[in-house]
């Protein structure tokens, strides 16, 4: 039985979590011999001490979000000797004792960090099973490996042209997008005109909890529904429950894809942040996206990437919201614009699903054509254009 290794880094639910099992899920459907294991690996280096950096990052980016802002743009999104050799001394040799333990056939590495070590270990001639990148943002930062690793899952060609331009091969370079579960359709419900705007609200794994007074804003719309995602956050789902409004419903944490693709066909527009796999999911489901608020760090990037696409609207806060919603979703010109934006990102992607994608790894990754089996098709190919020729 062959075995498939995911690599995020921490064990709060995030988008490296969600990209990891979309694919395991694809795995489990179309091959379910191929043993697939997910580690969470600061959890693996320690439990502790994965549970403190878990806790004072989030802490770090909601209090001290120009320090975090700066502190990301200088050491992460670009290539950092002094990183780079600190963490190859702190976490090589684990991540070599897990690979050790595990003894993968494929490694798929859904984190920046973890990517990072195993890509030095592929260098270092210490792993030897073939390596995949799987990117959840909109952009790639300093920490990616790129040397050691054999296939990249980029999320737009703007990312592929730029490790091509870095000497990685083109051919080890496919546009996924930022991969986002198959039962996400496409497809979406015709709206009666009558139906009252249908507002999806989500703030990230975390919950919207910083933007309460954007929601009490619109406790007695007569304009518009909404159903908030609250995620962990218990404290805004009881805020929430307490409005006891008609128009807004707050929702628990939700883990079923299929369920999460009933409210995007819900939905006429969702207001998010930037996060990689959600802002994929509306894009998949061509939903109009209003920006709300952004993290620093990554989601900074993320929003100017999507920014520059024009395929985003952006809130202001010190606006009403529902003028906001109305003005834009009321305006043709500009969504007919936001539309074939959001047309042209999508049609970027070189893979129609995850199915898509697991047949490539297994039939090209996993069980490459031997030698022997080329040669014979190359000669092959030589006697049938010989004959052709001929002909």
């Amino acid at each position: 039985m062959k075995k498939v290794l995911f690599l995020p880094l921490f064990t709060m639910n995030s988008g490296h979590h969600q990209t990891a099992e979309a694919l395991m899920d694809s795995f489990s459907k179309n091959n379910p011999e191929i043993i697939c294991e997910k580690v969470d690996f600061l959890s693996y280096f320690s439990k502790p001490f994965e549970q403190f950096i878990s806790k004072y990052y989030m802490k770090g980016i909601t209090r001290f979000p120009s320090f975090y802002s700066s502190f990301y743009q200088k050491f992460f999104n670009k290539s950092s000797a002094l990183l780079h050799y600190t963490y190859e001394v702190l976490f090589l040799e684990k991540m070599e004792t897990l690979l050790s333990q595990k003894q993968p056939d494929l490694i798929v590495c859904t984190h920046s960090f973890t990517s990072l070590l195993v890509s030095k270990l592929k260098e270092y001639g210490v792993c030897h099973a073939p390596v995949i990148n799987c990117y959840t943002d909109f952009f790639i930062n300093g920490l990616w490996g790129s040397k050691g690793t054999d296939w990249h899952f980029v999320p737009n060609k703007d990312v592929k042209e730029r490790l091509i331009a870095e000497g990685v091969p083109s051919g080890q370079v496919i546009v996924t997008g930022i991969l986002t579960h198959d039962a996400i359709k496409s497809k979406k419900r015709i709206k009666k005109k009558s139906d009252k705007l249908h507002i999806l609200v989500a703030g990230g794994s975390q919950g919207l909890g910083e933007n309460f007074s954007l929601l009490e804003q619109v406790e007695e719309s007569h304009s518009a529904l909404y159903r908030v995602l609250c995620g962990s956050n218990h404290r805004l789902f009881q805020q929430l429950s307490e409005l006891n409004s008609e128009a807004i419903i707050p929702l628990s944490y939700i883990s079923s894809p299929q369920s999460m693709n009933e409210l995007y066909e819900w939905a006429d527009a969702i207001i998010t942040k930037p996060g990689g796999v959600t802002t994929s999911e509306a894009l998949k489901k061509n939903l109009p996206i209003f920006i709300h608020s952004v993290l620093p760090g990554q989601e900074e990037m993320n929003l100017a990437y999507l920014e520059l696409k024009g395929v985003i609207h952006r809130l202001e806060s010190t606006e009403p919201l529902e003028e906001q919603l109305f003005a834009r979703l009321n305006n043709e010109a500009m969504e007919f614009r936001m539309r074939k934006n959001r047309f042209d990102y999508l049609n970027e992607i070189e893979v129609e699903s995850n199915e898509e994608l697991f047949h490539f790894i297994h039939e090209n990754i996993m069980n490459p054509p031997s030698q022997h089996d080329e040669m014979i098709d190359s000669i092959l190919s030589k006697i049938y254009a010989s004959l052709d020729a001929n002909v």
